[in-house]
């Protein structure tokens, strides 16, 4: 019974894999690439930084999403938070007031009626090069559950949503700013798994519905099962897949968890957005080519190049 779907799910993720484009040009029908945004690894939460990141996106006239990523979750005398970039804690609370700045100064400098998703981003390593799975593995600021971290990164994101509302409201802004979640779920990094079904799982079940959503802005390599990586990318209601393209493989291995759901869980997953390091014109054509060889999606709404 498992040779046909597994013999399927390999010849259709080969396929996938052999025929990625090098640049849109040479996608088989033409493409409207979406608004690009900004996004940023966070230094820190100062509201002068996230004021001026706000106020630069504004500016711009920054449409779709922009996620801004705080850091692995962290724990330093009973509160939560992330390590920031810079190697330093940063609270919860820090990190609302951060994110509200840098929302206060897209609704000023922005044009009238655009539509922004904010997401506040941690991730799953434990630091550069040292993974955790069930192990601390020498992060002692890690927090004691990852589930009660998820439950709080919940109630952080619900609040600058609500805040985001009455923001617009009181200032008749004709903007719109949604805010949610995002978690740069990388398998590498925590190759247990545990700690990344834990986050989401509380994440989940706090908010108790698809929203606020979750956006998945990491990989797909083998260092889980497809099973896994799915849970991640589609398995709890606030799941959002948005891929990491940093490099043309990436996008051949979503390619092979699109066509693992596909063929064995027999559902068509959509690809809600790109987030590249670099030539961000290319990141969007190769996930894009290699979506629609698997599910025929002609295009993806966000594309984010991140900072």
């Amino acid at each position: 019974m498992l040779g046909g779907p597994a013999i399927a799910i390999a010849a259709l993720a080969a396929m996938v894999a052999g025929a990625l484009p090098s640049s849109a040009s040479v996608l088989p029908y033409e493409v409207t690439l979406p608004s690009l945004t900004t996004s940023y690894y966070e230094q820190t939460a100062s509201s002068a930084v996230l004021f001026r990141q706000g106020a630069a996106a504004g500016r711009a006239g920054a449409q779709g999403i922009v996620i801004l990523d705080f850091g692995r979750p962290a724990a330093a005398s009973g509160t939560y938070g992330t390590m920031g970039f810079a190697g330093s804690f940063i609270s919860l609370g820090a990190i609302v007031r951060g994110v509200e700045s840098f929302i206060d100064a897209y609704y000023r400098f922005a044009p009238r009626y655009r539509s922004l998703d904010v997401a506040v981003g941690t991730n799953d390593s434990c630091g550069t090069g040292q993974p955790c799975g069930d192990k601390v593995c020498g992060c002692i600021d890690e927090p004691a559950s990852f589930y009660d971290f998820g439950a709080a990164w919940a109630g952080a994101v619900e609040k600058l949503r609500s805040w985001a509302f009455a923001d617009r409201s009181s200032h008749n802004y004709t903007d719109v700013i949604r805010v949610v979640a995002a978690d740069d779920a990388e398998p590498a990094y925590d190759p247990g798994y545990r700690n990344t079904y834990e986050l989401l799982a509380g994440y989940a079940n706090a908010v108790g519905g698809p929203e606020p959503a979750m956006v998945d802005y990491g990989s797909a390599e083998h260092s889980w099962s497809e099973a896994q990586l799915l849970q991640v990318a589609y398995g709890f209601r606030p799941d959002v897949p948005m891929p990491e393209i940093y490099y043309s493989a990436q996008a051949s291995e979503w390619a092979q968890l699109l066509a693992y759901a596909k063929v064995a869980r027999h559902v068509d997953i959509t690809i809600f957005g790109v987030l590249a390091a670099a030539n961000p014109e290319v990141a969007y054509a190769e996930m894009l080519s290699a979506a629609a060889r698997v599910t025929k999606q002609q295009s993806i709404p966000w594309l984010s190049e991140i900072a």
